[in-house]
C-alpha cells in the first residue's frame, strides 16, 4: 500500500475511517481541559468523564459504517481500525490518564508524498492511540513508505495556561507539539496552524523535517484557536476556498488565499450534544467538516443542507450521509476519515 496524497481535493482512492468502540470522554485533566473545553470550568466537566452511553456509540458505529459502504460503493479502498480498549489507565513519569477514543485517525497521522508522519499530539490521553493504525502502517512500510514520528512530548501541566484565553492559546510553547489537523496540505505548500493544538516549536520542528524534502510552510496565527483548521479553512481545489466566516475575515485571511475565490460561510445546522447534561467538546461548525472525493464532489453530514446549497453554486455536488454524533464525539466526516492515497502528483499551486 502506498500513501501519496497531496492535498484535500484530488479523486480519493484510499482511506482509514474511524470507529467508535469504547469512547469516553478521558481522565478531566489540565491537558483534556486544554483539547475540548478550554473556555468551560473543570469543575463542570469532570463528572463527564467516563464511557459514553452503549446506545450512543452503536449509533455512532452504524453512521461509521453507512460512510464506509458510501466511499466504499464510489470506488475507494477503506481500512478501519483496531478496537482499542481507551479505560486502561496508563502513565509517564508526570502524569496519568486513560484513553479517548479511535473516533478520528485524522488527527494523529500526517501522510504526505511517500510518507506518514506520526504527530506530537497536545493531548495525554492520546499518546498511545496510534497503535488502532499499527496494521495499516506496517503494511505501508512493507511497501516502501517513510514512517516517521515526531518527538513524544513530555506533556507537563506547565504546557497549558488558562489565565488568558481571550488573547493566548491554552497550549504554551514548551516543546513541539501539534495535531496533523493543524496542517493544510496544498501541494508544496503547508499551512501550519497555531492553536490550543499546535505551537510554534511544531511548527519548526515541521519546517526541519519538510522543509528540505521541497515543502513551504506558512504559520497561521491569531484566526482560530480552540482546536483544528478543518472547521475553519477547507480548500477545495485550486483556486476555491471555504472559509467559516464566523473566524475568517478579509483583514485575517492568510495571504496564500488572496488570489483565490472564497466561499464565506457559517450558516450550521446545530446539532449539539447527544448525552443528557452533557456538554459538546467541539463547535457547530463541525457541521463543515466535509470530505472530498474529488474537486467537484464532497461527503457531507446530511443535516447541512445550508452548506450543501451554497457548494452547489459553485459546481460542488454533496453525497450526504447520517452523522449524528458529531458533536458530542467531537469529529465530523473529515476528522473521522483519513485519505492516505489520492490520484494526482506534487504541485505548485501558489508560485
Amino acid at each position: 500500500m502506498k500513501i501519496s496524497t497531496h492535498n484535500h481535493w484530488d479523486p480519493l482512492e484510499e482511506i482509514i475511517v474511524g470507529i467508535a468502540d469504547h469512547a469516553r470522554v478521558p481522565t478531566v485533566d489540565r491537558s483534556t481541559m486544554s483539547m475540548s473545553y478550554t473556555n468551560h470550568p473543570i469543575e463542570k466537566i469532570k463528572p463527564l468523564e467516563g464511557a459514553y452511553p452503549q446506545a450512543l456509540i452503536d449509533e455512532a458505529n452504524e453512521d461509521m459504517q453507512g460512510l464506509a459502504d458510501i466511499l466504499s460503493k464510489l470506488g475507494v479502498i477503506v481500512h478501519r481500525p483496531k478496537a482499542i480498549d481507551h479505560s486502561v489507565e496508563f502513565s509517564t513519569p508526570e502524569w496519568k490518564t486513560t484513553g479517548w477514543y479511535t473516533w478520528c485517525p485524522r488527527d494523529l497521522l500526517l501522510p504526505l508524498n511517500n510518507l506518514i508522519i506520526e504527530t506530537p499530539s497536545s493531548c495525554r490521553a492520546r499518546y498511545f492511540e496510534t497503535r488502532a493504525y499499527r496494521d495499516v502502517m506496517l503494511s505501508a512500510i512493507k511497501d516502501g513508505v517513510e514512517w516517521i514520528a515526531a518527538p513524544k512530548p513530555i506533556l507537563p501541566d506547565e504546557s497549558y495556561q488558562f489565565e488568558d484565553i481571550d488573547r493566548k492559546p491554552s497550549l504554551t510553547n514548551l516543546e513541539p507539539v501539534f495535531d496533523a489537523p493543524n496542517c493544510v496540505r496544498m501541494g508544496k505548500d503547508i499551512m501550519f496552524q497555531i492553536s490550543n493544538t499546535g505551537n510554534h516549536w511544531g511548527l519548526q520542528w515541521l519546517r526541519n523535517t519538510l522543509e528540505p524534502r521541497g515543502y513551504r510552510i506558512h504559520p497561521a496565527e491569531h484566526i482560530y484557536s480552540y482546536g483544528h483548521f478543518d472547521s475553519t479553512i477547507i480548500p477545495l481545489r485550486p483556486g476555491l476556498v471555504l472559509l467559516n466566516s464566523s473566524r475568517v475575515t478579509p483583514d485575517n485571511c492568510p495571504k496564500l488565499f488572496e488570489k483565490w475565490d472564497k466561499i464565506w460561510f457559517e450558516d450550521c445546522v446545530v446539532q449539539g450534544s447527544k448525552v443528557p447534561g452533557g456538554v459538546a467538546p467541539c463547535s457547530p461548525y463541525i457541521g463543515m467538516n466535509i470530505l472530498s472525493v474529488n474537486p467537484n464532489t464532497i461527503i457531507c453530514d446530511s443535516t447541512q443542507e445550508p452548506l450543501m446549497r451554497e457548494l452547489d453554486k459553485y459546481g460542488i455536488d454533496s453525497i450526504p450521509v447520517q452523522f449524528r454524533h458529531a458533536m458530542t464525539l467531537s469529529g465530523g466526516i473529515h476528522c473521522a476519515t483519513l485519505d492516505l492515497r489520492r490520484t494526482g502528483t506534487l504541485e505548485d499551486y501558489f508560485s
